[in-house]
């Protein structure tokens, strides 16, 4: 592919919640938690990019995520397979789609069925994508159904049972229960860092440059917010009908776009069987 399917369908949905972030004094200490390691050097020559793309690659590098694994795990993800670092980028991804992100279940659908980090394999590509459409985003759902409906009744029924077996781990189910503690872990230390979680570079005191942008309204790592606790950020309930409404298009602040995102195939006969069901289907 010439261009990253990965990263423009990321970065057109998430440019209309680019925004500036607010300057402030925070205290030191970093949160921690167990990550992949990240290689020196990628293993594979960096997916081509844009003026928006790196902005909001930006963007992500920029913003807290202290709180909230889901995006921890989304940002480093896009910004490793930015870099080429497919292997290390598809575990950041799986750590984010632990705390219910759908984003990064979509994400490891795709380096699924192009064979980034991993051997092309669209019955996982499908299985993956069809968690992703959970939540019946509309542009997730045209993506499984895109991989789902090209593969063979006996694919189909293997793309099934690797569902099956994904569900119990990282379905709604489960993850939210798990993005809920997080949330709710995190309020019990409002007195404590608001950097983010530990990815190796430790900062103290007053990060310099936290005009720059960021995403969703999130503060600049080690930086503050006004907005840092509002309610829809650790209010379980209103945290994912915040993000849920990123893709279903309800958003009030800027405008989303989902133009680049892989389209449903009609050159193709699609397969008799339906995209997996399980809780994942229509």
């Amino acid at each position: 592919m010439n261009r990253s399917i990965l990263l423009v369908s990321l970065c057109a949905a998430l440019l209309g919640n680019t925004v500036a972030a607010h300057a402030a004094t925070t205290s030191a200490a970093a949160a921690t938690a167990a990550t992949p390691t990240v290689p020196a050097q990628p293993v594979v020559a960096r997916p081509e990019s844009d003026a928006e793309t790196d902005r909001i690659l930006t963007a992500m590098g920029n913003s807290s995520t202290w709180g909230h694994p889901d995006l921890f795990g989304e940002f480093a993800g896009m910004r490793l397979y930015s870099q080429g670092h497919y292997k290390s980028a598809i575990k950041y991804f799986k750590y984010g789609a632990r705390y219910a992100d759908k984003l990064s279940q979509l994400s490891i659908g795709l380096m699924y069925e192009n064979g980034r980090g991993v051997d092309k394999d669209p019955v996982t590509a499908c299985a993956w994508l069809a968690m992703a459409a959970e939540r019946k985003y509309p542009t997730f759902i045209a993506t499984r159904d895109r991989v789902c409906e090209a593969l063979t009744p006996a694919q189909h029924d293997q793309a099934v049972a690797v569902l099956d077996k994904l569900m119990p781990e990282y379905g709604d189910a489960v993850a939210k229960k798990r993005m809920t503690h997080a949330l709710e872990m995190a309020k019990t230390q409002s007195t404590g860092s608001r950097l983010g979680f530990d990815s190796g570079v430790t900062t103290v005191g007053v990060k310099q440059g936290c005009g720059g942008p960021t995403i969703a309204g999130a503060p600049a790592e080690g930086c503050g917010s006004t907005d840092f606790w509002s309610p829809w950020r650790w209010d379980p309930k209103k945290y994912f009908a915040a993000r849920d409404a990123q893709w279903r298009g309800t958003v009030t602040v800027g405008a989303l776009q989902d133009k680049d995102l892989p389209a449903a195939r009609t050159d193709a006969k699609p397969s008799s069987q339906p995209a997996p069901a399980s809780s994942a289907g229509h």
